[in-house]
């Protein structure tokens, strides 16, 4: 069993798959991820790192939009 970014994940090994993993308990805000299954710990991990780093890049752009178009009537207002 290990907790990762508020995720618990535990071992579910089977015949097919001995390094099987299950995400048991998640978070409100991260719970697509409950009771999903990986081939091995490191893959769960990649996916939950993959799932934060996407939102913070969406995140981003929206930020970054916002500054553009300040930006954008800043010039228009004193540049003509």
């Amino acid at each position: 069993m290990m907790k990762y970014k508020n995720i618990l994940i535990e071992s579910t090994p089977t015949e097919s798959f001995p390094t099987l993993v299950t995400m048991t308990k998640t978070p409100k805000n991260k719970n697509m991820f409950l009771g999903k299954k990986y081939i091995t710990m490191e893959k769960a991990i990649l996916a939950v790192d993959t799932y934060l780093a996407e939102q913070l890049i969406n995140r981003g752009t929206k930020k970054d939009a916002e500054n553009l178009r300040e930006a954008l009537a800043f010039k228009e207002l004193f540049c003509g």
